[in-house]
């Protein structure tokens, strides 16, 4: 038994430093735009990265990130629990990635229970920050919660509202992505992001 326990403890070892090396070793996708991470004060973890047969499905939705915070352990003993309010990332606040200028809002989308999404209403109440050149659309905010309105300039780091879950959303998380637009065309192209100059995947963390 001792030394099964020693080998378990030696197989962990090993596995974290081959898959630190696997994170330093992923290179950053070209034309990547570098951004401050939208969420603070916690652990948060990618649930869904670019586009898969789940989500993301759209060509705009490229490199776009779902964030969640990460869950607590006494999260896990609350899974029959169906309220927003129960959920550890509804309402964390949202910040704004860059420096710029509110583009859009879009406000008054009711947040959805746990468990059943709204597709008519896509990203939900929504926040677009236009930047140095690109834009950055934020979704599914909490009803009534966005603090800006379209034109106000704004800093990294200023808060723009709380995490919710409207629109088509079936749990409390944020939808972030980043796109340039052909000023002749109006074609919009996805940019992937860095944050700390880490791109991210799915089921990454990142401590904020």
């Amino acid at each position: 038994m001792k030394k099964l326990l020693i080998l378990i403890i030696i197989a962990v070892i090993v596995g974290v430093f081959f898959y630190e090396i696997y994170l330093n070793s992923r290179s950053v996708p070209n034309g990547a735009v570098s951004l401050e991470y939208p969420l603070k004060n916690g652990t948060f973890w990618i649930a869904q990265s670019g586009k898969t047969w789940l989500a993301h499905k759209t060509p705009l939705e490229k490199h776009a990130d779902d964030i969640v915070r990460f869950p607590t352990l006494a999260s896990f003993f609350r899974f029959r629990d169906t309220r927003l309010e129960s959920d550890v990332t509804f309402g964390t606040p949202i910040f704004s990635p860059c420096l710029g200028q509110v583009k859009i809002v879009r406000e008054g989308v009711s947040d959805q229970p746990i468990g059943i999404k709204n597709p008519a209403e896509g990203s939900g109440n929504t926040v677009v920050v236009s930047c140095n050149g690109f834009d950055v659309m934020m979704g599914h905010f909490k009803k009534n919660s966005i603090k800006v309105k379209e034109g106000d300039e704004i800093k990294i780091g200023e808060e723009l509202g709380q995490v919710g879950n409207s629109g088509n959303s079936d749990g409390p998380h944020l939808h972030i992505q980043a796109y340039s637009t052909n000023a002749l065309t109006g074609e919009k192209t996805p940019l992937p992001m860095t944050f700390e100059g880490r791109y991210l995947y799915q089921w990454d963390r990142f401590t904020n």
